[in-house]
């Protein structure tokens, strides 16, 4: 009875702690002498168990390559700065202040995706300051790499017990790493050094829970725990040897069921924690959704019962993001208003009533433009039927509209201008050009990997319009 009154005290403060803490303002300032005239974002993730960021502010920085930046935040958060599309990590501590100084690769710069170069943001702090969070959890961090370089190997191939203890005492000779929820440093330690268990002691799944798990904590502002969770719960409730194949397929297939299955999941010892379990059950019906085996509907049923009645509203951002990519009931969190060569604005909405293919292309893109001479027939066929667009994504303007000139006896078909749009690139996962994707006028994802234009798309398309160009069928010549 104490067990469960105290449990309940904790859910309670946890909760409030999360959402009932007043909102404290956050401040960053600095130089990017880089990046005179680009915009600079600051983007907080509030959803770690998919790592979903939000963008919290952002500033032009001027001509003399100065910005500032203001958000408000209850606790720590993940967040990261990004200009354009590189981008770079640190956490932000209520009521600070920050100054920074940020530098880049400047050819990188120029990519859709430094960040597969390794073009990130470079941040310095010109005071620097060793009781600040991010000083602390850096200098660990690079101590925990350089340690796991030489010890790699043995510990995650080996599996060597002994080359894990050894890291691992490395580690806490090195660092203040204890078992300490209400620090937010020392459990990004632990939980990191947790990967070490994770790897090495596999097999003692019983041990790892009770060490990591079986507690009245769920940090879900860590990113150390929340990487450690999502590792060692991913594909749980399909693998487990506590839970039955008979027991999901009652309650997910058979009649979706989120009592039946949440009280038969209580069964696992490593499930005891009602809020863990749950957790769990939203990480893993978000996975079994691509899973043949279960219903994709009564998936989508399982988490709506859990918005609309769940104990724990830390949960609730985790069920909308599952909800939403399932869906696609929500429309992209970045507006899509474009702009043509003449600099007029061109929303989405015009496109109302077909589907719209998306070509992502640069302009100095050899293989890009190769492909246009495919999509200009294409066009012709079924422009009627779907919509093409070509979305340009030069930094520079000017070499966009040198693209239209250079081209334009080519291009009958819409030919646009993301105009700075980074992040609705960021939150597609438009990484490499030329990219695709189909969607509709609202913006919403229809198809985020279609076929391309070189490879399967004319097959695509004679197959989805194929019954409009058939010839009406002679009544004498049936089968």
């Amino acid at each position: 009875m104490f067990r469960v009154a105290r449990s309940l005290f904790i859910s309670l403060l946890i909760g409030f702690a999360a959402f009932g803490w007043a909102q404290r303002p956050v401040t960053i300032a600095g130089t990017a002498p880089f990046a005179k005239g680009e915009e600079i974002r600051l983007l907080v993730f509030e959803d770690l168990l998919n790592r979903i960021p939000t963008v919290a502010a952002s500033d032009k920085i001027d001509k003399n390559g100065r910005f500032k930046l203001t958000c408000t935040t209850n606790q720590i958060r993940l967040a990261q700065l990004a200009i354009r599309t590189s981008k770079a990590e640190f956490f932000i501590v209520p009521d600070n202040t920050y100054n920074f100084s940020i530098g880049v690769d400047t050819v990188l710069f120029q990519l859709i995706n430094p960040e597969r170069y390794g073009g990130y943001l470079w941040i310095t702090n010109p005071a620097k300051d060793t009781n600040d969070l991010n000083y602390k959890i850096n200098r660990f961090s690079q101590y925990f790499a350089r340690a796991m370089n030489y010890y790699g190997f043995r510990v995650t191939v080996d599996h060597d017990i002994t080359a894990c203890d050894t890291l691992d005492l490395l580690l806490r000779k090195k660092f203040d790493i204890q078992y300490n929820p209400l620090n937010f440093y020392q459990s990004y330690a632990y939980y990191t050094c947790g990967q070490i268990d994770r790897v090495c002691r596999s097999k003692e799944q019983d041990s790892f829970y009770r060490k990591y798990f079986d507690n009245d904590y769920i940090l879900y502002n860590n990113p150390a725990y929340m990487d450690l969770f999502v590792e060692s719960y991913t594909g749980y409730l399909y693998n487990s040897h506590y839970i039955s194949k008979e027991l999901l397929g009652r309650t997910i297939n058979d009649e979706p069921d989120y009592l039946a299955l949440f009280n038969g999941l209580g069964r696992d010892p490593m499930l005891a924690n009602e809020r863990l379990r749950e957790l769990v059950i939203i990480l893993n019906l978000t996975e079994l959704f691509n899973n043949e085996e279960f219903d994709r509907g009564n998936i989508v049923k399982l988490l709506q019962y859990i918005k609309a009645s769940t104990h724990f509203l830390e949960h609730l951002v985790f069920v909308d993001h599952a909800l939403e990519r399932m869906t696609l009931s929500a429309a992209p969190s970045h507006p899509l208003v474009f702009k043509d060569g003449k600099g007029k604005k061109k929303p989405i909405k015009q496109f109302d009533g077909k589907d719209i293919y998306v070509q992502v292309f640069q302009s100095d893109c050899v293989d890009c433009i190769r492909e246009m001479t495919l999509i200009k027939a294409l066009n012709q066929k079924y422009g009627d039927k779907i919509q093409f667009i070509s979305l340009n994504v030069d930094p520079d303007r000017d070499s966009y509209e040198q693209f239209l000139q250079s081209y334009e006896d080519m291009l009958d078909w819409p030919v646009l201008y993301f105009d700075g749009n980074y992040d609705w690139l960021l939150e597609n996962g438009v990484e490499t050009l030329p990219e695709y994707l189909i969607i509709n006028a609202d913006g919403k994802m229809l198809q985020r990997y279609p076929p391309e234009p070189e490879n399967g798309l004319p097959e695509y398309l004679l197959y989805r319009f194929h019954n409009e160009e058939q010839e009406p069928e002679n009544p004498l010549f049936r089968n």
